[in-house]
């Protein structure tokens, strides 16, 4: 029982130390970038502020292509559409090839709560986004089709199908 109590209280703590607004970038679909502090919300989009003393505005995909918070450095996200649906998405690398990830919380109620997390990635060219995974597969490879150097590097085993972010910095830097 009392672990439950203690499940309890970290979720509880974890949701109150993330219901700050912090500051940071609106980027509206017009092209205008708004500054101000922005707090994320738990089901999709954000709330906006210009200062401490103004009132919030909500924002989704429908309203932003993205937003930049300043914590410990600058962190983007960017909503991107995988298949019908809009997503928001953490910016790991911009290029040639972009690289995002999302963290996804994975539940096993049968045995109690235990939650995991794990990172799934996305890539974009060309203004089309697909999913990855948590490690490139044969399919995946057709994004590097042009850049038969890093097909070789990939078949030779130099880059592993985990190293997405390596393959992706490769490609970005060598290839055209």
């Amino acid at each position: 029982m009392q672990k439950g109590y203690l499940t309890f209280f970290l979720m509880l703590f974890f949701l109150i130390a993330n219901a700050q607004f912090k500051a940071g970038k609106v980027y509206l679909k017009d092209g205008n970038i708004k500054n101000g502090l922005i707090k994320e919300r738990k089901f999709g989009g954000i709330k906006y502020k210009d200062n401490e003393n103004s009132k919030a505005e909500s924002y989704d995909y429908n309203h932003i292509t993205g937003y930049d918070i300043t914590e410990r450095g600058v962190v983007k996200y960017r909503y991107k559409k995988v298949g019908s649906n809009f997503q928001i998405m953490k910016v790991v690398r911009l290029g040639k090839i972009n690289l995002y990830n999302i963290i996804v919380a994975n539940r096993e109620i049968s045995t109690g709560i235990k939650v995991s997390t794990s990172l799934l990635y996305f890539m974009e060219k060309n203004n089309i986004t697909i999913r990855i995974g948590k490690k490139l597969n044969k399919n995946d490879l057709n994004f590097f089709k042009d850049c038969p150097l890093l097909l070789k590097k990939i078949e030779k085993k130099e880059f592993k199908k985990k190293d997405i972010y390596k393959v992706v910095n490769f490609y970005n830097n060598n290839c055209n």
